[in-house]
């Protein structure tokens, strides 16, 4: 059976410098987004620079069934799935009162659902090959409350809690599993799904090659940057709980407001 890397949100930002990435490893891949048009780019590109074998799945993994189908559409295909990168997301910006309902739910069922989801169908074919990687973005975001985007960083706390844990739980299985946790990148993140950036914008190609260093060191997680790591992982500790939320509160209505 042929091995490959699937990757979520294949046709853009992070997902595409992924995609990129392990397509010059000479790596066979799954693609999964929602832009068809997009992946057939993609994948002809691919097979034609690096001789590579790339299958393309075109789901909206907000749909309930969609981790099952894609799922059922790779075994049905014969193909061992060695590498799981769960890139797929998006953010609401506003008070969670002010916000329709169901663009919430929507991002929960994304951020959270599909990516456990997948993330446990796929791992019990490692677990038992005693072979696999998988790496779950998640976000500096995860590791505080942020007051008008308050579901998203909820959404990636529990991407991060779960994938450490999670991490933990294989070691002895060599199966190694990583959150990884970019803090603002240039892609069309922000702009297509209403999240505001604030910092120097990362590269996803730079966040890509820290993810990749920091599987080489066998890392639970890695938030990217030194920035990113003094406000995300140094800072809550310095300040209570209620200082940290208030003061990433202040910063973000500045931002809402620009």
């Amino acid at each position: 059976m042929n091995r490959y890397t699937l990757i979520t949100g294949a046709s853009s930002g992070i997902g595409e410098a992924f995609s990129a990435y392990y397509a010059s490893q000479k790596e066979n891949l799954v693609l999964v987004a929602r832009s068809k048009e997009k992946l057939q780019k993609m994948k002809a590109e691919y097979q034609k620079k690096f001789k590579i074998d790339v299958k393309i799945l075109n789901f909206d993994l907000t749909q309930e069934s969609a981790p099952q189908e894609i799922f059922q559409a790779i075994q049905g295909d014969g193909l061992l799935i060695d590498r799981l990168i769960n890139c797929a997301g998006f953010a609401t910006s506003g008070n969670v009162y002010d916000t329709d309902f169901s663009l919430q739910h929507t991002q929960i069922m994304l951020n959270v659902t599909s990516l456990f989801d997948l993330t446990k169908l796929f791992l019990d074919g490692m677990i038992k090959r005693n072979h696999g990687q998988i790496i779950n973005i998640a976000s500096s975001s995860a590791y505080h409350p942020i007051p008008t985007m308050a579901v998203y960083a909820a959404t990636k706390a529990f991407v991060l809690s779960f994938t450490e844990a999670l991490s933990l739980e294989c070691r002895d299985k060599n199966v190694q599993v990583l959150a990884f946790s970019p803090g603002a990148t240039d892609t069309n993140f922000f702009s297509a799904s209403g999240g505001v950036a604030y910092g120097n914008l990362r590269t996803p190609e730079g966040v890509v090659q820290a993810s990749v260093k920091a599987l080489k060191q066998n890392k639970i997680s890695k938030i990217d940057g030194f920035n990113n790591y003094f406000t995300s992982s140094i800072l809550p500790r310095l300040l209570t709980r209620n200082r940290m939320a208030n003061l990433v509160y202040g910063i973000m209505k500045k931002q809402l407001k620009q």
